[in-house]
């Protein structure tokens, strides 16, 4: 569709040229530079007190004019291109219009604020002026003035009240002077600290020190007083002076019944309050300096304002009409080949400038669009079409892979993840994705602080902590073709829990049977030793009863634990078979209460029989390992912090319908936060006793019936445990291993 030219649109009109020389435009903007900065320099002057005080109001008034001046220069330059713009806009000239309406835009854009501005300075200016300067405030300032003397005037005549009493006090205990010095100093430090006197010397007419009582703290230093100061005190007067190096009031006073002796005491003053009374002089002479120069000072803010509103106005309008000149020129090229285009016409092409702006860049962008505009198009949607296809296949087998897989980029920010990676690392999709790694998984920094490598690394392990357990990752990380990261990992926990319980099981078989050997015979010895020799020891018989006692015993004690590891290193292959676990758990509860009389020990969830096809013994013996653990968890609580006095264990079983669940519950210690599934492990334990052994045993039990135990804290407050397992209602032939199995559990 054609559509045909507005009325009034003429192709083939001429284009305003509106380029200044250069010597006339570099004669501007070097004359705008000079009287903006005369006008600054004045202005800061001015404002920074200068005119006030009046020093500077000569070198001021110079600068100001010296700058009107010179607007005055750059307003003709600018007036004779306003007329050449004129000339254009009545000969219809495209562009004419734009340097129009460009110069009116900057120019009350500059003007509309001069103008509230300059409504708004000389309102205030006038009020605030006569404010300043009015009557109210002239007596507000004199009697500011005169309050701070009176109070110096006041504070004097206090302390030289309380002088002469004090003088009257030293001219009774004259004589401690030379009689009695130390029991005088403390009278004088007492009558010094009851008046509130920092300091108090009693000195002789050449100054020398008779006698001094000053604060511990490094005031009351001693100062001489003056020849003038020993005047007034023989005159019988009190001298008072004040001291602005150490902000105190000294006092001088002559002792009648003494032989040339003056009482010289000190009292501090606030050091604020005097800054304040030498500051406020200060500000008074100033305001008085501003008051006779008022109308001096307001013609020069005048003459500093209408400066500054020439210079933006002169500013605006320049800048206006360059942005003009740059913009109407390439437009109006642009404007031609756009009517070409719209007649349909998508061969047009606009001439590109020389100054290679964002203009030019305009038309060049104008010329490929119209050359290559189906031909994007096409690619565009061919391209969507590819990367949907690729995304979808990816997604697909993403979301197939058991690993995990991160997609990063080159800030480490996370683009891809498939729901293995997401169920790994413990969040939902929507908190990875756009996040970097290093802030979900602080675990993985390390990854990063290697050095690069243009190809696969190998596989690094990356200890992941998540919820008081460790989940250990086997990490790849191989660089993609856009500059970022693929990392893929696998949960690697369970194989190297078991490699390290195998290395262990090794561990334990050769420690068993190093150990087990000297064992009988060692006993066997103290044995003899005891029955053969303890009725012909006489001198020391109990001692030598006790050194056997303590071999056997530890003899028994290193078999027990020798047994332990038999038994882990050797664990039975379990002989299946349908057994009442309630049975077993009310077997395993009344032992308990045999061997732990002062722990209440409790089986719920066996009043009636429970089926379950397992190997009853080994059960049992989880069981019991289980119950006795967490009795002697509440025992060591009670012998440690003296509670809970009704400590307890609870051995709950729960039939459901896909397995019976076993619960022990206790109050005792508990289970630490870190690490805590690494108790199942072998010879990890928290007690100070023991091989570490036992959870370890059960957890081979529960693993070899087909559950999966869990550690985690008692419901409640207060400390305890909680060890829960869940063993699955099975067959005898589903819950009977292998051949194979049998083989390596009886090796």
């Amino acid at each position: 569709m054609v559509l045909p030219l507005a009325a009034g649109e003429n192709a083939e009109a001429p284009v305003l040229i509106d380029r200044p020389q250069s010597r006339s435009s570099a004669i501007f903007i070097v004359g705008l530079i000079l009287a903006a900065g005369l006008t600054a320099v004045a202005t800061i002057v001015l404002l920074l007190g200068g005119g006030i005080a009046g020093e500077f109001n000569s070198a001021i008034s110079a600068m100001l004019v010296a700058s009107l001046v010179i607007c005055a220069g750059l307003a003709g330059i600018f007036a004779h291109r306003l007329v050449r713009v004129a000339r254009a806009w009545r000969s219809a000239a495209t562009g004419a219009r734009l340097h129009v309406r460009f110069v009116t835009l900057f120019s009350l854009a500059a003007l509309a604020p001069v103008i509230v501005v300059a409504a708004f300075l000389g309102f205030t200016f006038s009020q605030g002026v006569e404010r300043w300067f009015s009557q109210r405030v002239e007596s507000a300032i004199e009697n500011a003035a005169n309050v701070g003397r009176a109070y110096l005037d006041l504070a004097g005549g206090d302390m030289g009240a309380e002088i002469q009493v004090m003088a009257q006090d030293l001219n009774v205990a004259r004589r401690g002077l030379t009689e009695d010095s130390a029991r005088y100093l403390a009278f004088l430090q007492q009558q010094a600290q009851g008046r509130r006197f920092e300091s108090a010397y009693v000195i002789s007419r050449d100054g020398a020190v008779l006698a001094g009582a000053a604060e511990q703290d490094g005031g009351g230093a001693y100062a001489r007083p003056s020849p003038e100061a020993f005047a007034t005190a023989d005159q019988g007067d009190v001298h008072i002076r004040f001291d602005p190096d150490h902000n105190r009031l000294l006092g001088l006073y002559r002792l009648e019944d003494y032989t040339n002796a003056y009482l010289l005491v000190a009292r501090p003053i606030e050091p604020s309050l005097m800054q304040g009374l030498l500051a406020f002089d200060e500000a008074v002479a100033d305001y008085r300096q501003s008051q006779r120069q008022q109308g001096e000072l307001r013609g020069l803010f005048t003459m500093a304002y209408v400066s500054t509103a020439l210079l933006v106005l002169l500013g605006a309008g320049w800048v206006g009409l360059t942005s003009a000149t740059r913009v109407a020129e390439p437009i109006g090229r642009l404007v031609g080949a756009a009517r070409r285009v719209a007649s349909g016409d998508l061969k047009a092409r606009v001439a590109v400038g020389e100054e290679r702006d964002e203009i030019d860049a305009l038309a060049g962008a104008f010329n490929r669009m119209t050359a290559q505009l189906d031909a994007q198009r096409r690619d565009l949607v061919k391209a969507q079409e590819d990367a949907e296809a690729r995304r979808s296949f990816i997604e697909a087998v993403l979301g197939g892979v058991s690993a995990g897989v991160l997609g990063l980029d080159r800030d480490g920010r996370i683009t891809a993840v498939n729901s293995s990676a997401a169920q790994l690392l413990g969040l939902a999709h929507a908190h990875l994705v756009n996040r970097r790694l290093i802030d979900v998984a602080p675990e993985f920094s390390e990854l990063f602080n290697q050095p690069p490598s243009s190809g696969e690394m190998p596989p690094q392990r990356v200890d992941l902590v998540r919820e008081g357990g460790t989940v250990n990752l086997s990490v790849r990380m191989s660089p993609d073709a856009e500059g970022g990261l693929v990392l893929t990992f696998d949960d690697m926990t369970k194989l190297i829990s078991a490699q390290r319980q195998e290395a262990w099981k090794d561990v334990a078989r050769r420690i068993a049977h190093e150990i087990k050997n000297p064992l009988t015979p060692i006993q066997l010895s103290a044995e003899r030793l005891r029955k053969k020799y303890a009725p012909e020891i006489t001198s020391d018989q109990d001692t030598f009863l006790k050194c056997t006692d303590t071999i056997l015993r530890q003899v028994s004690d290193i078999g027990r634990m020798v047994d332990e590891f038999s038994s882990f290193a050797r664990m039975p292959t379990p002989q299946m078979r349908f057994a009442d676990i309630a049975e077993v758990a009310r077997n395993t509860v009344f032992a308990q209460r045999i061997a732990f009389a002062d722990v209440r020990v409790e089986v719920e969830g066996a009043d009636k029989p429970i089926g379950l096809v397992s190997d009853e013994r080994l059960i049992g013996q989880a069981l019991l390992n289980l119950t006795k653990n967490a009795a002697e968890s509440v025992q060591a609580r009670r012998a440690r912090d003296g509670e809970p006095k009704d400590g307890f264990v609870i051995l709950r079983l729960r039939d459901l319908e896909y397995g019976v669940q076993f619960e022990v519950i206790d109050n005792g210690l508990g289970f630490p936060e870190k690490d805590r599934h690494r108790l199942i492990e072998p010879y990890v334990t928290t007690r100070t006793k023991g091989a570490g052994l036992g959870l370890a045993i059960v957890a081979r039990i529960v693993e070899d019936h087909g559950g999966l135990i869990e550690l985690d804290d008692a419901p409640g407050p207060g400390p305890g445990a909680i060890v829960r397992f869940v063993l699955p209602k099975r067959t005898v032939e589903e819950a009977t291993p292998p051949s194979a199995e049998h083989g390596a559990g009886a090796s």
